[in-house]
C-alpha cells in the first residue's frame, strides 16, 4: 500500500469516527419544567443517541433534573431551597462541580466549565418562607467545560426560574 493510500485510508477511518460521534438525539426544550434555549444545553451534553430526562425530588428542598446520554448520566440542573442564614459558601461546597470556583461579583454567582450556582434574587414561595432558592448546573464531562457558555447557561436558567411557579 502507497503513502498515500495509506494518508487517504486513515483520512477515511478518522472521517467516520468524527461523523459517528453526533448527536442524535433532540435536546430537551425543558429543565426541571423550566424553558431554556437548546442552544445553551447543547454544548454541555455529549454526542450519542439516546437521551433521557428525569425529574426527582429527593427531599423536599431539592429538585433534580437530571439529563442521561445513553444511560449516561451527563448533565444535571437543580433548584435548591437553602436557609436563609446558611453562607452561600455552604451551598457552593454541596455544588461538586463548583467547589473551587472563583466568585463572580456579587455574592450570589459561582461557576466554572463544567457547574454553576446561582441565587434566585427576589424569589419568594410561601412553602420555604424562611428559605432562599438557588439554581445549580452540574456538567459530567470536563472535556465539554466551557467557562463563558457556563455563564450564560446559568444566567438564562436562574431568570427563568425567577419567572416561574417556583417563585410565587
Amino acid at each position: 500500500m502507497s503513502a498515500v493510500a495509506g494518508f487517504l485510508a486513515a483520512g477515511l477511518i478518522a472521517g467516520c469516527a468524527d461523523s459517528a460521534a453526533k448527536k442524535e438525539y433532540d435536546v430537551p426544550r425543558a429543565l426541571c419544567g423550566i424553558p431554556l434555549d437548546r442552544g445553551l444545553v447543547s454544548p454541555f451534553l455529549p454526542a450519542g443517541k439516546k437521551i433521557a430526562v428525569r425529574e426527582t425530588r429527593p427531599v423536599p428542598s431539592r429538585k433534580q433534573c437530571r439529563v442521561d446520554v445513553d444511560g449516561k448520566w451527563a448533565f444535571m440542573a437543580n433548584l435548591q431551597w437553602w436557609e436563609k442564614d446558611v453562607d452561600v459558601s455552604t451551598v457552593v461546597a454541596a455544588n461538586p462541580e463548583t467547589d473551587k470556583a472563583p466568585q463572580s461579583t456579587g455574592d450570589d454567582f459561582f461557576y466554572t466549565g463544567t457547574g454553576a450556582v446561582k441565587l434566585v434574587k427576589g424569589c419568594k414561595n410561601p412553602d420555604h418562607a424562611r428559605h432562599l432558592l438557588y439554581t445549580s448546573i452540574m456538567v459530567d464531562d470536563p472535556d465539554l467545560g466551557d467557562t463563558a457558555a457556563m455563564k450564560k447557561l446559568a444566567n438564562a436558567f436562574t431568570a427563568a426560574v425567577g419567572k416561574s411557579d417556583a417563585c410565587a
